[in-house]
């Protein structure tokens, strides 16, 4: 008789050799690696074999599951990418970033939360859809992103994605402990108040001082004599982890934003390396890094595909559909347009940059946290249209991004 643990083995085996080779049969193709896992993970729920999925609107501990899985995910995919940009923060060299954070980001908070509103979510909901939507996810734009660190010229379209979505976290994280505040007192001027210093300043600046302060240390001490640079780089995955862990947690402890204060200290590492032996070194964590995101990736693109088709959409209404649908070829493409008019670039690199901002695991870690810490009234359709958006953005940006990526450098 077949057990769950020997199905959940079998799979999950099969699903990190897949990572091995099926970016490679891929390819060119119109199907990616994402959109195979995702149905992979739809057919096992179907087929009569044991097989769990964690509902996180089913009880705590799998909403807890849920949560955990994907903040690692995500702060691992930020430290990642911020090993691997090359080219120094600037008003002038991040100037897409900037745009995309300081324009683009404010309007897709306020469209998606008017669209909540008009589908008949509460003022709670609207606002917490609104914060988890907004966002880029730096996990599944890898296919968007630059490459791995001194890997050579990185262009605007990539340099601009991977550093919007390294640094998001620090505009949309706001935006969702206001939903939890107006779902648990509801919304006042004093508690405005209370927001803006403590989730708006305190927490950002929390994070810009514990992430650069981790950032120099850890790369100071790395790379100095009694580093792991001086053993040829044999623990450069403890590195990896230790620093990326260190600065969550330290910049948590305080209150702060980890995911910004990861990023940062990736960042701030990285400068500090800079050199010829200090970049020759960045290479190995950055790939244990790599690594360690695409096995998490793996179980979670299962997971999700076994949570679409578990019973979550069985209530789906057609104004949620409308919702996901609006977000991915409306709302943030002209946004992102509107946000990048003034910027540097061609009009087709603009539109690329505005159109990929790829919905992920970031998403559904928003709304796993703040339904840990406050009663959502429609919770279940939060999570729906989330789902939804995702599964858009895996299909229609997965298919597009290998053909689009490619065209760049002839269009330029």
């Amino acid at each position: 008789m077949i057990e769950l643990k020997d199905t959940m083995f079998f799979a999950t085996g099969l699903a990190l050799l897949g990572l091995t080779a099926l970016p490679l049969v891929c390819g060119r193709r119109l199907v990616s690696v994402p959109t195979i896992y995702v149905v992979a993970g739809a057919l096992i729920v179907a087929l009569p074999i044991p097989w769990f999925v964690f509902d996180p609107l089913r009880s705590d501990w799998e909403l807890a599951i849920v949560e955990h899985l994907t903040e690692i995910i995500v702060i691992v995919a930020l430290a990642a990418a911020g090993l691997a940009v090359d080219t120094r923060a600037g008003r002038t060299e991040w100037q897409h970033a900037w745009a995309l954070l300081g324009i683009t980001m404010p309007l897709t908070i306020v469209a998606l939360a008017a669209l909540g509103l008009w589908a008949g979510l509460g003022l709670a909901s609207a606002l917490l859809l609104a914060a988890a939507m907004a966002p880029t996810d730096p996990v599944l734009a890898r296919e968007v992103q630059v490459d791995g660190p001194t890997e050579g010229e990185e262009d605007d379209v990539r340099l601009s994605l991977t550093t919007e979505s390294g640094l998001n976290d620090g505009l949309a994280f706001p935006f969702v402990w206001l939903a939890i505040l107006v779902a648990e007192v509801g919304l006042s001027w004093s508690i405005l108040g209370d927001w803006v210093l403590r989730d708006l300043f305190w927490r950002i600046a929390a994070a810009l001082a514990v992430g650069c302060g981790v950032g120099w240390c850890v790369g100071t001490f790395t790379l100095s004599r009694w580093g792991d640079r001086a053993t040829g780089g044999r623990n450069a995955g403890l590195v990896f982890l230790g620093a990326t862990f260190l600065a969550y947690g330290a910049t948590e402890a305080i209150d702060g934003y980890g995911f910004l204060a990861v990023f940062l200290a990736s960042r701030v590492g990285r400068g500090v390396g800079r050199g010829d032996s200090g970049d020759a070194y960045v290479i190995k964590p950055h790939e244990i890094g790599e690594q360690f995101e695409r096995i998490l990736l793996a179980v979670l693109l299962l997971w999700l595909g076994g949570f679409a088709v578990s019973g979550l959409m069985a209530e789906t209404r057609w104004s949620e559909v409308a919702i996901a649908v609006a977000l991915t070829f409306v709302v943030r493409p002209v946004a992102g347009w509107i946000g990048l008019i003034c910027t540097r670039g061609t009009r087709f690199e603009r539109l690329t940059i505005a159109f990929f901002g790829i919905r992920g695991m970031g998403s559904f870690f928003y709304i796993a946290y703040a339904a840990a810490h406050a009663e959502f009234a429609q919770i279940d359709s939060v999570w729906r249209i989330a789902v939804i958006a995702v599964l858009i953005s895996i299909f229609v940006h997965g298919m597009l991004a290998p053909i689009v990526m490619q065209r760049l450098p002839n269009r330029r």
